[in-house]
């Protein structure tokens, strides 16, 4: 969460306010879904294979999330986000739909934190 805010923070302060408002952020800028997958899928990637390495038994629940969280996240969840939560012109419909979108990628996330702690746990 605190990336979230610092990335958040780091727009706000490198871009310029458009004619007629005070910040140049946009609703985009709220979607952190994106970087939330690919921090699951990254760490939970590295850590199984450092576990399989050190000689750690890797265990078929371990895998089956590890594929799970790649399967939903990277080849599902974009899709669905496309479909759901942006509009025929291409803009995002709503408050609602980047919390909604957030929270997938964060329970993602989580997920693949709980695997990768039952691997060294």
């Amino acid at each position: 969460m605190l990336v979230a805010l610092m990335q958040t923070w780091i727009k706000y302060a490198s871009r310029k306010a458009p004619a007629g408002r005070t910040h140049g952020l946009r609703r985009d800028d709220a979607l952190f879904w994106i970087d939330w997958l690919v921090t699951a899928a990254l760490a939970l990637g590295v850590s199984l294979v450092t576990a399989s390495m050190q000689g750690k038994p890797v265990g078929t629940f371990q895998v089956g999330v590890a594929l799970s969280v790649l399967v939903l996240g990277l080849a599902v969840m974009p899709k669905v986000v496309q479909e759901m939560c942006y509009d025929s012109t291409g803009d995002l419909k709503g408050w609602s739909h980047i919390v909604s979108a957030n929270a997938a990628g964060l329970v993602i996330l989580l997920s693949s934190v709980a695997a990768g702690v039952k691997v060294y746990g």
